[in-house]
């Protein structure tokens, strides 16, 4: 069944994340997303630390249901080739250094003489202007400029952690801000520009630290969030840890009381109310470390969820994956077919009518070269002789 966006052609000339997670996001909803890739290497993250795959896991995790096509824009028969293409389609993506893409002939400018109707995404680590735009930025950069970072870590003996974060904020804005210059040019005709910056990402994603901080000079750091919003996390007797929470309602705390069997704490004057535990959340925390490490994880969490009190396993992936909610939701889908397939995280929105259903593998380098090409009016002898001076 056709998703939202088909009919939309995306042009991708990215690499590595933001622009291909961007892509990837546009394809799930059924825009044809055409990845363009220097030939013989293709995208940086094809063979990622070493591996000799065609798609290693990185790549694959960025690039379902996409096609693609090898263009050298190094030469001039690669740039009258990848215009000629530009020319053709709604979308265009791109993650280059601000002005790498101008120098070169294929920017935003000379896309626009062609294609007036052009929402061009321009994705860039710190922004196209001002005084840092020049800086090579990668995730761990966004993430420490950002005042991100500081939430995630010690201060005093910082450490790198976990996913990446503003890479991946940044493609799912750059798909966002595409989505409404789609819909402006569907009422209006009008395409236009959009810059995207993974530190622009990274600091809108933070709303509450910086509205904290902008209304009552709060900075926020690892545990500001956990202490209001009353997150613990604890590791049982088996020595496998868990999660709760208890912000509100405040059955949830007397139904912990009752799962410890503490009824003390609620008369506790350091614990009585909401306020109480946060301003005394260190106690509280001490306090409960002790009492859960007197039973393993799987009977405290069935007790706590026997009192209505959210509590859950921290999972690792692969335990994740086997959870029955995560197996019931379908996030695991096969994309491709026969010996090709893989399976990967599916798409998150259900849609009730044009549902993103699970489409193609990775593509191989360049493997639809010939086909796009020929799409877009080039005869066999035309993509021979492209490909005979390396522009394909």
């Amino acid at each position: 069944m056709p998703g939202p966006l088909e009919g939309v052609t995306v042009l991708e000339m990215a690499n590595v994340i933001t622009g291909p997670y961007a892509g990837m996001l546009l394809a799930d909803l059924g825009a044809e997303v055409i990845k363009v890739e220097m030939p013989g290497t293709g995208d940086l993250f094809r063979h990622w630390a070493g591996d000799k795959n065609q798609f290693s896991p990185p790549f694959a995790a960025f690039n379902r249901n996409k096609k693609s096509v090898t263009i050298n824009v190094k030469t001039t028969r690669g740039v009258e080739c990848y215009l000629r293409l530009a020319a053709s389609v709604d979308v265009i993506l791109e993650n280059f250094r601000p002005g790498t893409l101008d120098r070169m002939g294929v920017g935003y400018n000379a896309v626009k003489e062609i294609n007036p109707r052009i929402v061009y995404c321009a994705i860039s680590g710190m922004g196209q202007s001002g005084p840092d735009s020049h800086r090579p930025t990668y995730d761990a950069i966004a993430q420490a400029l950002s005042g991100l970072w500081s939430q995630l870590t010690e201060m005093n003996d910082p450490e790198p952690v976990g996913p990446p974060l503003c890479d991946q904020l940044g493609g799912l804005y750059a798909a966002y801000g595409v989505l409404g210059a789609l819909l402006h040019r569907a009422g209006t005709g009008q395409g236009q520009r959009l810059d995207v910056s993974m530190l622009g990402a990274a600091m809108g994603f933070q709303t509450n630290a910086v509205a904290g901080y902008l209304m009552q000079s709060d900075v926020a750091d690892k545990f500001s969030r956990a202490k209001r919003s009353q997150t613990y996390a604890f590791v049982a007797a088996d020595r496998r840890p868990f999660a709760i929470h208890l912000s509100t309602p405040d059955k949830f705390w007397r139904g912990l009381a009752d799962a410890t069997e503490r009824p003390d704490l609620l008369s506790d004057p350091r614990f009585k109310t909401k306020t109480d535990r946060i301003a005394n959340y260190e106690a509280l925390r001490a306090e409960l470390a002790g009492v859960f490490e007197t039973r393993d994880r799987d009977e405290w969490v069935e007790r706590l969820q026997a009192r209505d009190v959210p509590a859950a396993p921290i999972n690792t992936i692969a335990e994740a994956l086997d959870e029955p909610q995560v197996r019931h939701l379908e996030m695991v889908r096969t994309f491709g077919q026969g010996d090709e397939a893989l399976e990967l995280v599916g798409f998150p929105v259900d849609y009730a009518v044009t549902p993103a259903e699970p489409g193609d593998r990775p593509p191989l380098v360049g493997e639809h070269t010939d086909s796009v090409l020929r799409s877009i009016g080039l005869g066999a002898e035309d993509i021979e002789g492209l490909r005979s001076e390396s522009a394909i």
